[in-house]
């Protein structure tokens, strides 16, 4: 298989990435989806050195591609005029269309050649899942090169976190001579993702300055990552959706669904950070960023930092840091979101009603769609609220000083029980997806065991205090359980 390697090479000249041999009329370019084969041919063969070779080719290749489609479509959108929107002029925004696909077309010819469409979208999905590595170690290792092998397996488990092969593989490889944890590197490490793991490591350290710099920095990065991952999101229609001959609207709707829905499935996405999913992404900013601007003493960036946050994420710990911080600064107009995290919130909040309606009206049980309703023939709604109506001034009536004493009992009581419903029951009133969770006292450092816990305080000097996640003393915790929401 070696002549193959030779022969191929021989026509296809390995240049730096960007850069492409001339090709003469008719002579087909060999592309992600040849390489990637090619190299899956050489691993069956055990022909390790070609596999390595044809896998690192695919996987420069594909990128070039990424790049490739996200420059053209960055390039028809600037270059066409926007149409006017009156609705009587429809044709217009037809004209505006037919402008793009004209200039996408001929973008596409000079930037890839004959390879503007993909042949098997499931090679296209196995890049992004970064299959190739998981071939490539093996090939590595059998070349006798531990570090690369490791550094292969590494990078596909980063994106794989369940994939228990590749898990058993690694600990194999960890138990080798020569072995090291500096092996461990993610060779697909994105920019964002190296910013975050810094800021988080200026956190640790308690670095505050470079903590805010990361983390600000790594915010940029996302949003950037995230538009990319958006205009791919345009290039990966699923045909499976179309059934039959359909109206031309049925058509767009359903196609239309396909795209938005992908495009907004980016930041999840891209909140996976070194194979751990970190939640919001937008929101893990602001998590780390309030508290290093408050341990500069920035108030202002503190506040904007929670309400940023709480746009995105209701959790009630963060919740509790604005409460914490308006008693401190007692200036409620701090607490305004930016207007860059607003327009994000808006735009995703109407991709969310949008899906919403198509995947609870567009709905086809037992050959028949869901009833008719009012809401069928109305407009998307754009109202939006993002002011923070939490009732933050009853959290002091929750709870009295007797009532507080009761929960200090050494030993369950009665009592305690009928309380602890009855606090429940108050609680619910301001999270109605919380539950009970525990009565402690101690007085060594705890941390509550959810993710978004509801701490108060039943010490008598502080009755009814609401905590953080991490407390001494005496407490109750609540969880807030909501719903799964996307």
């Amino acid at each position: 298989m070696t002549l193959l390697l030779f022969s191929i090479l021989s026509i296809i000249c390995i240049l730096p990435r960007g850069s492409y041999c001339q090709q003469t009329s008719g002579e087909k370019r060999v592309t992600f989806e040849d390489y990637y084969q090619f190299g899956k041919n050489e691993y069956t063969d055990k022909n390790w050195p070609d596999c390595v070779a044809f896998m690192k080719r695919a996987i420069d290749d594909f990128k070039q591609y990424q790049d490739d489609t996200v420059s053209c479509r960055k390039k028809c959108n600037r270059q066409v005029k926007t149409a006017t929107s009156s609705e009587s002029l429809k044709i217009l925004k037809f004209h505006e269309t037919s402008e793009i696909a004209l200039c996408l077309l001929r973008c596409r010819k000079d930037m890839l050649g004959d390879h503007q469409t993909i042949r098997k979208m499931s090679t296209y999905h196995d890049m992004e899942e970064r299959k190739p590595y998981q071939y490539m170690h093996i090939c590595y290792y059998h070349q006798g090169e531990l570090a690369m092998a490791v550094q292969s397996a590494y990078t596909f488990l980063v994106a794989n976190p369940d994939d228990k092969d590749i898990m058993q593989s690694l600990n194999w490889y960890m138990e080798r001579d020569g072995y090291s944890d500096e092996m461990l590197i993610d060779m697909e490490r994105k920019d964002q993702e190296a910013k975050f793991m810094n800021g988080v490591a200026a956190y640790d350290e308690q670095d505050w300055g470079r903590c805010v710099h990361e983390f600000e920095s790594a915010l940029e990065k996302s949003i950037i990552q995230d538009e990319k991952c958006r205009i791919l999101c345009q290039d990966k229609i699923d045909w499976s959706v179309v059934n039959g001959n359909p109206e031309i609207d049925i058509l767009l709707a359903s196609m239309r669904a396909n795209v938005l829905r992908c495009e907004h499935n980016c930041l999840y996405k891209l909140g996976r950070i070194n194979g751990f999913y970190v939640g919001n992404l937008i929101a893990a900013h602001f998590e780390y960023l309030h508290f290093c601007h408050f341990k500069l003493k920035r108030g202002a960036e503190a506040a904007q930092a929670v309400a940023n946050y709480l746009l995105f994420d209701d959790n009630p710990l963060m919740k509790r840091n604005k409460y914490f911080y308006g008693k401190q600064y007692k200036k409620p107009e701090l607490f305004t979101p930016s207007p860059e995290m607003v327009q994000i919130y808006e735009k995703r909040e109407l991709e969310s009603r949008y899906l919403s309606f198509m995947e609870t009206r567009f709905v086809i049980k037992d050959g028949e769609l869901p009833p008719e309703q009012a809401d069928d023939h109305n407009p998307l709604s754009t109202d939006f609220h993002t002011d923070d109506n939490f009732p933050y001034a009853e959290i002091k009536n929750l709870m009295t000083s007797p009532e507080c004493k009761i929960l200090r009992a050494e030993f369950e009581t009665t009592e305690r029980d009928a309380f602890v419903k009855e606090l429940e029951r108050r609680v619910k009133n301001l999270w109605p997806h919380s539950k009970f969770s525990s009565v402690s006292c101690g007085k060594h450092v705890r941390e509550a065991k959810c993710k978004r816990a509801i701490v108060f305080s039943s010490e008598p000097n502080d009755c009814g205090e609401w905590l953080g996640k991490w407390f001494t003393g005496c407490v109750v915790v609540f969880c807030d359980e909501p719903e799964e929401m996307e």
